[in-house]
């Protein structure tokens, strides 16, 4: 649970009217709910989920310890029902079963906290690419426009992106609602939330009363988890057809978009487009984009009339997330004077296509996320645009993660790349030697790609060796602070490393 967070609380009856549930409930109070057994306090009730590697009922028995005085359990789960007859003779406390527990969870979390997600406008940002960049730039217009925006995400959660950093793009349900709580008494009138394809298939959002729903695209990623692109999409799509939303923003360049916009209900649909000419029928599409020293200035054609988005952002995937920000303020019911407004300064957030500048004798850093094919393909699309020298990339992929990726980025990077870096990124329990030899796989040339394994040295190789012209794109972590090698954190951040190299101020 949220530090600084006291509930009130909450009669177990009440919190589990209407389910069905397999036991006798008693009239107790409970003062907190945890699916994590190291979060019990006194007088909890602890929710036994079945999980990916463990399941909750073998932490039953701990939270009993630690003061839990019901454990909610899973009654369709095999290795659950198993465990029971045992665990009820064993341990002093009320035992409830609920069928699909996992679908009921987040609705039983949300009651606990009061439903907190009624009482604001909620907006879901589900996609592949892009996630974070929109969810940023919609919570820094509606700040702009002085609307109490607080946002949940990749970068953290937080009001006003002042982030807190988290460890997962969409927390568990308890954390979830118990942040969505803080925002509420902190008087929070919009929470802007990326959900994660996982936070999906694992019902943790269920409870979140979304009022919009944004899908920025659909690509390769996750399939490791998912198993394939279909369970992938469909994943995604359930934001889109199980809340109750008053607006669904969609990118119609997408296949999946496009797609998705025919299932939906058309009065509440807003479909964004960088091509209008192939969807003239879009209600927000590009007219112009004007590329500007600082960044671009994005005009598009709206309901509302046309308006200009002034922005510190390089790159045609940030044209699309401008645009996706500006349907979803569409959206959202703001007026045409509150839209040029709050469009009037968008400014990227840290490690996503964010430049620093070498100044005359050295070589400009660009710091990006991008960890799939299509995102490193834009980001150095983009990049290129902003290069008058030798375009270099210092680059890997992640260990413990989809291998099928691995020799597509290395791919692009040749392809658009003059100087190939190869790195670690976070290896994790895989080796380094062996993720590297499947980017380079990819690779029509791949002697001519550098390896360099230690991250921190090849970003300096490729900061010392580029010319003054050059531009160097550093990809991958952007924004962490730390990389994971086997199962240890070790303090590390991209941003940091050039900062200091480049001794100057970034742009």
């Amino acid at each position: 649970m949220m530090a600084n967070v006291k509930i009130p609380g909450m009669i177990l009856t009440e919190l589990l009217a209407g389910f069905e549930i397999q036991d006798p409930v008693p009239a107790i109070e409970i003062f907190n709910i945890a699916s994590n057994s190291a979060q019990i306090t006194a007088n909890s009730a602890f929710v036994a989920l079945p999980g990916i590697k463990s399941n909750g009922i073998d932490y039953a028995i701990d939270a009993v310890k630690a003061g839990a005085v019901a454990v909610i359990y899973d009654a369709s789960d095999p290795y659950t029902q198993q465990r029971i007859p045992l665990l009820r003779k064993q341990v002093d406390a009320y035992w409830i079963g609920i069928d699909q527990l996992d679908r009921a969870n987040g609705h039983i979390v949300s009651r606990f906290f009061g439903d907190p997600g009624c009482a604001m406008t909620i907006v879901g940002i589900t996609g592949t690419d892009g996630k974070s960049s929109v969810a940023h730039l919609v919570t820094q217009a509606l700040t702009r426009i002085d609307r109490r925006c607080a946002s949940i995400g990749t970068l953290g959660y937080g009001i006003a992106n002042q982030l807190t950093p988290d460890s997962l793009t969409t927390p568990d349900a308890v954390s979830l609602q118990s942040r969505l709580y803080q925002f509420q008494q902190q008087r929070c009138e919009y929470v802007v939330m990326e959900v994660s394809s996982h936070a999906l298939e694992q019902f943790r959002v269920n409870g979140c009363d979304f009022d919009i729903a944004v899908l920025t695209n659909l690509g390769r990623d996750h399939l490791d988890y998912h198993g394939s692109h279909e369970a992938y999409a469909a994943a995604k799509a359930r934001l889109f057809h199980e809340f109750e939303l008053s607006g669904r923003v969609v990118n119609a360049d997408d296949a999946f978009g496009l797609q998705l916009s025919l299932s939906v209900e058309q009065e509440s649909l807003y479909r964004y487009s960088v091509m209008s000419k192939n969807l003239p029928e879009a209600e927000v599409r590009l007219k112009s984009c004007e590329i500007t020293a600082s960044g671009q200035n994005v005009c598009a054609i709206t309901p509302l009339g046309e308006v200009t988005a002034v922005t510190a952002l390089i790159g045609r995937f940030n044209v699309e997330n401008t645009l996706a920000c500006i349907a979803t303020l569409v959206a959202l019911g703001l007026d045409y004077s509150q839209l040029e407004l709050a469009v009037k300064d968008l400014k990227p957030i840290p490690g996503r296509m964010e430049k620093f500048s070498g100044g005359r004798d050295r070589a400009s850093a660009v710091v990006d996320f991008a960890h799939t094919e299509q995102a490193l393909r834009a980001c150095l699309a983009a990049a290129r645009e902003h290069t008058a020298g030798q375009l270099w990339c210092v680059f890997g992929c992640g260990g413990d993660r989809d291998q099928g990726k691995r020799s597509g980025m290395g791919r692009a990077v040749e392809e658009l790349a003059d100087r190939v870096i190869v790195t670690d990124d976070n290896p994790r329990n895989e080796s380094p030697e062996k993720i590297v030899s499947e980017i380079l796989a990819g690779m029509q040339r791949p002697d001519q790609a550098c390896v360099v394994h230690n991250r921190q040295a090849a970003i300096e190789y490729a900061l010392s060796q580029a010319g003054a012209e050059d531009l160097v794109v550093i990809a991958g972590k952007g924004h962490e602070q730390e990389q994971i090698v086997g199962n240890e954190r070790r303090p590390f951040s991209d941003r940091h490393v050039v900062g200091r190299l480049q001794q100057v101020k970034h742009d």
